[in-house]
């Protein structure tokens, strides 16, 4: 599981409804295909290397992805999104950005 801010997202931000996206170039220039990919990088992140250096198939993705279920369950749920904050003063709360997704823990857990 990963948590965190904008240096480990995995392109959460795609699927909330915020004005802090990363789904226009500058973004992906150097991802696999060349093209934004939601993450606040040009590429890969710390999630993406420490996946690799576990030996996972591929990193954790995006808790909120549709494709995330079955087998990728299994290589863990990214929950990082770029913005978040703990304090009212930074960005969305992790806590209001998880909120919605009560049922969602244990499925992750199990």
């Amino acid at each position: 599981m990963v948590f965190g801010d904008s240096l480990v997202d995995s392109g959460n931000n795609n699927y909330v409804d915020t004005t802090l996206k990363a789904d226009l170039p500058p973004y992906g220039i150097d991802s696999p295909t060349g093209r934004p990919t939601g993450r606040f990088s040009n590429g890969r992140n710390l999630a993406d290397l420490i996946s690799e250096v576990l030996k996972l198939p591929e990193s954790p993705s995006p808790f909120l992805s549709p494709q995330l279920s079955g087998e990728r369950l299994l290589y863990g749920a990214n929950f990082a999104s770029g913005g978040v904050g703990i304090s009212n003063d930074t960005g969305i709360q992790l806590v209001s950005f998880l909120h919605p997704f009560p049922g969602s823990y244990v499925v992750i857990v199990e």
